[in-house]
């Protein structure tokens, strides 16, 4: 896990609180357009709430920085689509992993200074 500070929302509307809302068309309090969080089934069957930091492209693969919501390290995960379904795995090539972690390192350090400025 990485260390990242989630403040801003990543929708590119230079709000960098992270506590506006956009508007959508849909109605009812089940919308969850435009969500950043995704629940998972861990392992042991229990279910856990994940941000979802940033989706990069590597080879042609896509992969995901997901956080604990309220955390403050995230995971790396491949996101693969299967029929109707997203599925997220463990890489476990080691130098496939650290060129995406390198990605995701370059990404956050360029936005944790544009914070700064």
């Amino acid at each position: 896990m990485f260390d990242k500070e989630k403040d801003n929302c990543d929708c590119g509307c230079e709000d960098t609180t992270g506590k506006h809302e956009h508007e959508c068309d849909c109605e009812g309090d089940d919308c969850d357009c435009g969500s950043d969080t995704v629940t998972l089934e861990m392992e042991d069957g229990t279910l856990k709430d994940f941000s979802v930091l940033e989706i990069v492209q590597y080879e042609g693969k896509s992969y995901a920085a997901l956080a604990e919501v309220d955390g403050d390290q995230y995971d790396i995960l491949r996101m693969e689509e299967s029929e109707d379904n997203l599925e997220l795995s463990v890489i476990d090539d080691e130098d496939e992993y650290n060129a995406v972690a390198a990605i995701f390192d370059e990404l956050f350090l360029d936005e944790a200074e544009e914070e700064e400025k």
